[in-house]
């Protein structure tokens, strides 16, 4: 278990890899309450973040790919941002006010790296907990 942060928001997750995909692009499921629930895009036409009463040793011991449920995570060493595995180019994030909800966010290829002050947080640091 790790507690993610961001902002000013600190959330205890659960975080497991998905072994059905390729290993090297860090393939992972993110649960929360205890792994009870898990984060989901959804599979519509267009992503939605959402909870899903999904159990994530389930997902992780099943043979499916699971993409929904999936996020790749990169390490920038500090930080870490997560990309949808489902819809490449989507990222989770933050808003940079306090008690604002995780949600997704479009972040083009070209995108620049000096973004405005009110644009969406998409990097997030871990912290290992008990």
């Amino acid at each position: 278990k790790m507690v993610l942060s961001g902002a000013l928001c600190f959330e205890e997750i659960s975080v497991v890899p998905n072994r059905s995909l390729d290993a090297s692009l860090s393939p992972v499921i993110l649960g929360v309450q205890g792994g009870s629930q898990c984060l989901s895009c959804g599979t519509e036409k267009e992503p939605t973040l959402k909870l899903e009463p999904v159990n994530i040793m389930e997902l992780y011991c099943s043979a499916k790919e699971s993409k929904s449920f999936t996020f790749y995570w990169r390490d920038m060493g500090l930080t870490s941002s997560f990309e949808s595995a489902a819809y490449p180019g989507w990222f989770l994030c933050t808003a940079p006010e306090a008690d604002q909800p995780v949600r997704l966010t479009q972040i083009p290829e070209d995108a620049a790296w000096d973004t405005p002050w009110d644009a969406p947080i998409t990097d997030f640091y871990f912290q290992p907990c008990d």
